[in-house]
Parts: C-alpha cells; sequence; structure tokens
C-alpha cells in the first residue's frame, strides 16, 4: 500500500492523489447543483464534468495495468485536456458577468451576432488543437520524440537540419557527464524519416506545425477581427508560437522533463482559451 522511495515513484504516487481529489471534488460540485435550486442551470454541466472524470479514473487504471499501452496513454492525455476544458468553462458560466466597457470586450467579444457560424468556428478550431494534441501524445506515449534529433529534419547532418549532440546537459538532468550522444554514423545526414518511431515523430512535427498555423491564422481571422476577442486571439498566437519553440527544443534536447512539461502545460492552456470562449458564447446566448 505505501510506495517505495523513487522519484518516479512520487509523482505517479502524487498524480494518483490529485487526481482523486480532483475526482471528490467534481462529485460535490455535482451534488451541490441537484442540492441548491439557484445551480440548476449548471447541473448537465456537472454530470458531463462527473462522466469525464470517471472515464479518466478507468484509463488511468487501464494506463497501470496495461503497462503504458500507447492507445490508451494518448486517450488518457485527450480526456485530460478536455476535462480541463470542461471545467473552465463551469467556472466561466458560473462565475462570469458581461460588461459592457472596452477592456471587458477584448475577452469576452463582440456581441454575439450569427451564433451558428461562430459556434462552428470554435468547434473547427477546438477539433484542430485536439487532433493535435492526439498526435502529440502518441508521439510521447510511443517514446518517438527521441528517435529524431535534430530540426526540422530527423537527424543531424541533413539538409539545413541542426541539432545539440554534444552538449552538455548535467545540471539539468542532475547526471554528472550527461553529454547527448550523436545518431549512429548510418542516420546522420538522413533528412526524411524511415523507421516506424521517426514517422510518427515527423508526422506530430507537421501536425503541429500545419495545425499551428492554421489556428494562428483563424484566431487572428476569426476571434480577433471578426468577433473582437482580441486578448485571447493574441493570447492563442503568442502561446502558439511558444508551443513550437518548445517543441523544437524538446526535440534536439532529447525530451527532458521539464520542457516536455512545459509543451503539455502549454498545449492544455490552449484547449483552456478555448473551452473559455465556449463559455463567452454560452453567456451572451443566455442574455440575448
Amino acid at each position: 500500500l505505501i510506495p517505495p522511495a523513487g522519484f518516479e515513484i512520487a509523482l505517479e504516487t502524487g498524480h494518483r492523489f490529485v487526481a482523486t481529489f480532483l475526482g471528490v471534488v467534481i462529485i460535490a460540485i455535482t451534488f451541490i447543483t441537484f442540492w441548491q435550486a439557484a445551480f440548476f442551470k449548471l447541473r448537465k454541466l456537472a454530470v458531463i464534468s462527473l462522466i469525464f472524470v470517471s472515464i479518466q479514473g478507468i484509463l488511468g487504471a487501464l494506463t497501470v495495468t496495461m503497462v503504458l499501452w500507447p492507445p490508451i496513454v494518448t486517450l488518457h492525455l485527450l480526456g485530460g485536456n478536455i476535462l480541463f476544458g470542461i471545467l473552465v468553462y463551469l467556472s466561466r458560466v458560473t462565475f462570469g458577468v458581461t460588461e459592457d466597457n472596452s477592456a471587458a470586450t477584448a475577452v469576452t467579444g463582440k456581441p454575439l451576432d450569427g451564433s451558428l457560424p461562430f459556434k462552428r468556428h470554435l468547434i473547427l478550431m477546438l477539433a484542430v488543437l485536439l487532433i493535435i494534441i492526439t498526435s502529440g501524445g502518441y508521439n510521447s506515449t510511443t517514446s518517438s520524440g527521441t528517435h529524431c534529433e535534430a530540426f526540422p529534419g530527423c537527424h543531424e547532418g541533413s539538409f539545413v537540419s541542426f541539432g545539440m549532440s554534444g552538449t552538455d546537459i548535467s545540471n539539468w538532468s542532475g547526471i554528472k557527464g550527461h553529454i547527448l550522444p550523436r545518431a549512429p554514423l548510418e542516420f546522420q545526414g538522413r533528412f526524411f524519416p524511415e523507421f516506424a518511431n521517426e514517422w510518427i515523430h515527423m508526422l506530430h512535427r507537421l501536425t503541429a506545425l500545419g495545425g499551428g498555423m492554421a489556428l494562428m491564422v483563424l484566431s487572428w481571422v476569426w476571434l480577433r477581427n471578426r468577433y473582437g476577442y482580441n486578448i485571447i486571439g493574441n493570447s492563442i498566437i503568442l502561446l502558439i508560437l511558444l508551443e513550437i519553440c518548445v517543441g523544437i527544443a524538446n526535440a534536439v534536447f532529447r525530451v527532458p522533463a521539464p520542457i516536455s512539461a512545459l509543451h503539455t502545460a502549454i498545449a492544455a492552456t490552449l484547449t483552456g482559451l478555448l473551452f473559455f470562449v465556449f463559455a463567452g458564447f454560452h453567456l451572451k446566448k443566455e442574455i440575448i
């Protein structure tokens, strides 16, 4: 019952405790929405969040018992991002108040005009983001991130590609004399992937770069210029640029835990921002 000592074991055990605590909080929220009539409009959202956290618990158990099987771990990551988005949505709807001043408009957007196109645009943006997250999750769970040590090509020595082989990362890893090794000689100079893990990693790069560029354009054209979400639109653009830079660093430094965690956190933040906009749409729809 009591886990043995070890950093990785402590992380896993801590994750289980935090996840359990979150489940208890969501159960309490659901109970309150049914207990107090003032929150009856939030019952559906609360039940959805309860269903999602239950599914997450099942996926978490399967992740352990199936020894980190990539499809299950990817679903667990995707479900976690969606659950986070739902909780952001629930919080925004619960505490959000629509103001009329210009500062609030920069965040909450212009008055609702043409709700159906707006909703479709948000769904499309969210779908693109979740596809990127899914590809990243599968790349991570198959340990494919370490199979291409250069960028933009897969291996160092290829056309316009660079890497960090020979870099001493002892201060980051805590391992004395930890120097990033070069790829085997037969791999060096190869731009395109050849093996399965290389394909998974390079396809994630293609998906992330293509999807990220599309999201930046859509954030500028739709969220910022058409619907008036200036702050959120700009934030999404800046976060995607940061995510790309962090992703490159993640690859060339061979997926160190701090950079990988930051990479995941930025993706979750983007998910939360889009669900925040969804919640604002819900509030305006109720007012109208």
